[in-house]
């Protein structure tokens, strides 16, 4: 009888390796999300690198940082959002959505979501909304910039390069355009405004149009509207 309830003690222990083991992954899987937490999700790029995200149904935030080659995605939810180089080009393709990202101030974005704000930036934007709203403060608009709003607000606040076209189309929406004092542009538009709404001298809507009009001097941008029954706001600060 001893010796068999020695036994029957014997046999109750069990090894505790597999007990640490699977702490140690708990603990590990614990620590790798409170430093991606901490750290977020880096995309290295490099110069004249463009951002590509499409069909976002949700937000897009970007923020210039001080890093001159890495994007950030912050937040839980942008942890393992996948990212990919475009073949044989320098654009970056982001497969995800409700991004809050900090990006190099030099860069170039080409986006279509919900809702997108950008802010202190200088690059081409291709920037593209269906009724949400697109703000954009104290960036510079580069090349052949499109800001494409169909029924929705459009805000700029900041500057256009002297060797850029950028083009702001709305459809039904509203624009809200404040360049520097000291902004020099070709002024085109094409379709119909609504109200024009200007502090720059010698602006005024004919026939629900801007005729073409220079503002400052040489060199000059050639900033377009191209609208369609939208109210629009163009002043200098």
């Amino acid at each position: 009888m001893l010796y068999n309830a020695g036994l029957r003690r014997q046999q109750r222990r069990r090894n505790p390796l597999p007990r640490i083991i699977f702490l140690l992954i708990i603990l590990g899987g614990i620590g790798f999300f409170a430093y991606k937490w901490q750290t977020g999700n880096v995309i290295t790029v490099d110069a004249g690198t463009t951002l590509f995200i499409d069909q976002c149904t949700g937000f897009v935030h970007v923020h210039a940082s001080s890093s001159t080659n890495q994007v950030v995605l912050q937040g839980l939810g942008s942890i393992f959002v996948p990212s990919h180089h475009a073949q044989h080009s320098d654009t970056i393709i982001i497969d995800g959505c409700d991004l809050d990202m900090t990006v190099p101030a030099t860069i170039n974005l080409n986006i279509n979501a919900d809702e997108i704000d950008v802010f202190g930036v200088s690059g081409q934007m291709n920037l593209t909304t269906n009724g949400g709203s697109i703000v954009l403060v104290q960036d510079t608009l580069k090349g052949k910039s499109v800001l494409d709003n169909n029924g929705g607000p459009t805000i700029f606040q900041g500057f256009i390069d002297q060797a850029a076209n950028p083009t702001f189309s709305s459809n039904g929406g509203s624009l809200d355009i404040s360049l520097p004092k000291d902004a020099s542009f070709h002024l085109k538009t094409a379709g119909d405004i609504d109200t024009l709404t200007t502090n720059f001298p010698g602006l005024a809507v004919t026939d629900n149009t801007i005729p073409d009009t220079n503002i400052g001097t040489s060199p000059q941008a050639t900033l377009t509207l191209d609208v369609n029954g939208s109210s629009v706001i163009l002043h200098k600060e």
